[in-house]
């Protein structure tokens, strides 16, 4: 039901001096009620509405409202009620309720909801104005001076749910400069969304700054309606909208036997500008460990994104016998996006993400960080110009944590044309030339690399030993068919090296005697259990000088395909099919061990013979990625080659269609025979190959090496015998190796019993909708069911065997080189239970448990609840909290860390 005056009807004098005289006290825009019988006039009326003068208390603005279900106009005391979804709006001020009363005598209004007979409440009022909202049981709003009193309030602020007894509210209306105040009585803080919240800061005096802060008296934490001994004096909550500086509370607090007591993630916020924020952050702890840490976020639409994290931590460990230990380590993790749409010919991108001091496994417990023992990185700038030509600068690093290892790469600059087709017309006439598809491309490699521990990265003697050098490359090829079913590709090369440090050997002659000592008991004497004599030794210095290593290889290849197929018209299997690629090709590479290209020299080894050692003047500075001289000699190599593929073609009852199935992915085999040799031409037969079973849920890999020479039974190499004359046959095993690897999960067991094919279907899978948003990938398995469980779960399992001859024991060796299984993912058992597997596995090899890491989980609505155990170190963490938002410094934590630990066990 809505009330509105119509422009069209025409009161008559008395008529329309009553209705002014209404307006003029609170004029109302009333909708569209009924009609009060004022009459119609065939005249215009004879007063002159010029010299109608309206009240100073009149308002400035109109006042809409409606009602469901009936409204009442009390004229007498100039009142309207207003019953059943019952709303009302004044200008940016809008009241909604079961029942609302409009008194334009006082300019109030006053709203009330209905409380059913089982305790829940229909309409109760909810009131906004500008972005301040509230609900209340009743209230009462002055809308000339924006002032209210309102009964058993309901407000969010910023994630904050604010409940209040009684308060007292003073708005600001049209004013911007101003913001909305509300003082409560009794009144509750909390992160809970409920009527009823399960946990409140609970205070008798409360303002409440709209979008600004909140200060509160004297409080107590409440949970499940129990006060705790826990109260402050006082507390200032921030509602401010968007980022903004301020301190950053504790989110932890542990015990550490031998850290002492130590307070986490304490520390500054501070937004630098609209488009990056910098954390800085620290964990403090009596008794002198401590860590830093500095995270920056960073943003600018349509150019570029990006987070950096640079952590240090400092631990000092005391022993039972007061020795002190030290043990800095620290983390760098950087990654930059830039958007696809910042510049069509330049980008920058990467991550990086360099430990040293084995940050991550002093520093974590979950098996992500314990497992992972190789780290990477790659940042780089691209240039790409109107010509062929492209141009990167970029940084790499990778390191291993088990040997401690790392080498950087900085800078590497790289220059490389496209392909380039010299010989191609301009202006074509008749059809394209063979010549026109000779090709050319040109590639060079700038880098300068660090090789150190990662407890030495940073010192001066891993600066000191940096090898640098330039490469350069100029490859040119092309192809053509011949005799219409085979294709000819000729190639050639020629790579230069720069380098600008070689080594020289010399044989120094002297004697030199080591002795092993072991001293007695009070040390005062000592007696000689071993003693060597190295009869001279080799002596090597290190020159700096610009020596290039030049190389070059020519060659071409001829192949062709072969396809064979066998079809039967019943049964399952419909069809084989052999597809067979076979490959011969030649190739020349010069003798760059002659001594004069000058790469290699000769040293004597020893004064008791004339043995000679052949080096490598480049030995010292070798530079991933970077040629060193080739030690195989003169290569005239012819070489041979097959590759093959078996598929089946099956028909499937379920939908009585024909389906190709791939046997075999590859089956390749290998060799070639060298001209130039004189001895030991052929070479190996190399046999290799892989398939996948079971909707690919295992994969099957495997090699062989065969051998066409004979070897020698003492030491296990060759010898220049064919094997066909010493033992009668053509090759002989030298070694294989085959790996089974599965790859469990519950989609692809569920696609293997249905007969689908999942790599299809993720293939086909859309990624986006038509707007650009992310489609959401739902499972089609209808209800859930037991297995359901078990839908972000893996199960892996590696088997690996090798068959190797071992020259001191005179026969062939079969080992087991691989065998482990392992487990990880999520079980969601109810809605709020979870159980989290980081890792259980099991490594057959060394019959041990590798890293067992589990929690578990439960989401309490407002708080949730945890627990991780590693039992392999002992360490294990429990809290409860209330869920990330304002109040999330509530938090009972219990952790016993690495630094604890003492083996297997945990609890």
């Amino acid at each position: 039901m809505q009330a509105q005056v119509q422009p069209s009807q025409r009161p008559t004098p008395d008529s329309l001096r009553l209705l002014l005289d209404s307006l003029r006290r609170a004029p109302l825009n009333l909708g569209q009620p009924p009609q009060p019988n004022i009459g119609q006039l065939t005249q215009p009326p004879s007063a002159n509405l010029d010299s109608i003068t309206i009240s100073k208390d009149a308002l400035d603005d109109q006042i809409d409202y409606t009602a469901a279900d009936s409204m009442y106009f009390d004229i007498k005391n100039k009142q309207i009620h207003l019953y059943g979804q019952a709303e009302v709006k004044f200008q940016t001020m809008t009241i909604q309720a079961n029942y609302i009363l409009i008194d334009w005598k006082g300019n109030t209004m006053s709203a009330e909801g209905k409380r059913l007979a089982n305790g829940e409440w229909l309409g109760k009022p909810h009131f906004t104005e500008g972005d301040q909202d509230f609900t209340t049981s009743s209230m009462r709003y002055n809308y000339k001076t924006y002032k209210g009193i309102i009964y058993d309030s309901q407000t969010k602020q910023e994630g904050m749910n604010i409940l209040g007894q009684k308060g007292k509210f003073f708005g600001t209306g049209n004013d911007t400069t101003k913001h909305n105040i509300i003082y409560n009585k009794n009144a509750d803080f909390t992160t809970c969304d409920l009527d009823h919240p399960h946990f409140s800061i609970r205070s008798n005096k409360q303002k409440i700054v709209q979008d600004k802060v909140a200060v509160v008296g004297p409080c107590n934490l409440i949970i499940g309606d129990i006060p705790t001994p826990l109260w402050l004096p006082f507390g200032f909550f921030p509602l401010k909208l968007g980022v903004r500086t301020g301190l950053i509370f504790p989110q932890n607090y542990e015990y550490s036997e031998a850290w002492g007591f130590g307070l986490e993630r304490v520390g500054y916020y501070l937004p630098i500008n609209d488009n990056m924020d910098l954390q800085l952050t620290s964990d403090i702890y009596l008794k002198g460990t401590f860590r830093l840490h500095a995270l920056s976020n960073y943003k600018k639409r349509y150019k570029y994104s990006g987070r950096a994290n640079l952590d240090f931590a400092y631990q000092r460990t005391e022993d039972a016998e007061g020795g002190i230990s030290h043990e800095p380590s620290g983390s760098l993790q950087w990654s930059h996006t830039q958007d696809a749409k910042a510049h069509p010919y330049r980008n920058l991108g990467g991550s990086i993400n360099i430990q040293a001091g084995n940050y991550q496994r002093n520093n974590r417990t979950d098996a992500a960080a314990r497992l992972n023992t190789s780290y990477s990185s790659n940042m780089s700038f691209r240039q790409r110009f109107d010509k062929p030509f492209d141009l990167s600068a970029s940084f790499s690093h990778s390191q291993n944590t088990n040997t401690r290892n790392v080498t950087i790469s900085f800078p590497t600059v790289n220059f490389q044309t496209q392909n380039l087709y010299p010989f191609k017309r301009k202006v074509k006439t008749g059809g394209e030339k063979w010549f026109e598809r000779i090709q050319m491309r040109y590639t060079s490699e700038a880098r300068n690399q660090f090789t150190a521990k990662d407890s030495t990265l940073f010192k001066q003697s891993t600066l000191d030993s940096a090898k640098f050098g330039l490469r350069h490359n100029v490859t040119t090829s092309t192809s053509f068919n011949f005799l219409k079913f085979f294709n000819i590709s000729p190639s050639a090369s020629y790579k230069e090296v720069w380098y600008f440090k070689t080594q020289n050997k010399t044989f120094d002659p002297n004697l030199t005697i080591q002795m092993d000592t072991t001293w007695n008991e009070d040390s005062t004497d000592f007696i000689v259990t071993n003693d060597t004599t190295k009869f001279g030794h080799i002596v090597t210095d290190e020159m700096w000088r610009f020596k290039p290593l030049r190389q070059f290889n020519a060659g071409a290849s001829m192949s062709t395909k072969v396809f064979g197929t066998i079809l039967f018209k019943k049964g399952k299997l419909r069809g084989l099919r052999h597809v067979m690629t076979p490959t011969v090709g030649f190739n020349y590479t010069p003798d760059f061990t002659d001594p004069d290209w000058g790469y290699f020299k000769t040293v004597k080894k020893d004064l008791r013979n004339d043995e000679l050692l052949r080096y490598s003047i480049y030995e010292n500075n070798r530079i991933s990625g970077f040629e060193q001289p080739s030690t195989g000699g003169k290569q005239m190599a012819l070489n041979y080659g097959f590759s093959n593929l078996f598929e089946a073609k099956v028909f499937s009852k379920r939908d009585s269609t024909l389906k190709n199935v791939k046997l075999f992915n590859s089956i390749s085999v290998n060799g070639s025979y060298n001209l130039a040799a004189d001895s030991l031409q052929w070479s190996v037969v190399s046999i290799g190959g892989n398939t996948n079973f079971f909707n690919s849920l295992t994969s099957f890999r495997f090699g062989v090496v065969l051998d066409p020479y004979d070897f020698n039974r003492s030491t296990g190499g060759r010898v220049n015998q064919l094997n066909l004359n010493t033992n009668g046959k053509l090759l002989h095993l030298t070694s294989w190796n085959a790996n089974l690897s599965t790859n469990i999960t519950i989609e692809r067991l569920r696609d293997l019993i249905k007969g689908e094919d999942t790599d299809k279907k993720l293939t086909n899978r859309p990624s986006s909708d038509e707007d650009g948003t992310e489609t959401a990938i739902t499972n089609a398995q209808g209800p859930e069911d037991f297995l359901s469980l078990f839908e972000n779960f893996t199960i892996a399992h590696n088997f690996t065997v090798a068959q190797r001859y071992y020259s001191k024991a005179g026969k062939d060796s079969i080992a087991i080189t691989t065998h482990t299984i392992s487990s990880r993912g999520s079980i969601k058992l109810t809605p709020n239970w979870n159980i989290y597997v980081g890792n259980f596995g099991y490594d057959f090899q060394s019959k041990k448990i590798t890293y067992p890491d589990f929690s578990f989980a439960r989401d309490l609505h407002c708080w949730e609840m945890g627990v991780s155990w590693q039992p392999q170190f002992g360490s294990y963490s429990f809290f409860i909290r209330v869920k990330p938002g304002k109040l999330d410094f509530i938090n009972i934590p219990y952790r016993k860390g690495l630094q604890d630990s003492r083996g297997f066990g945990g609890f």
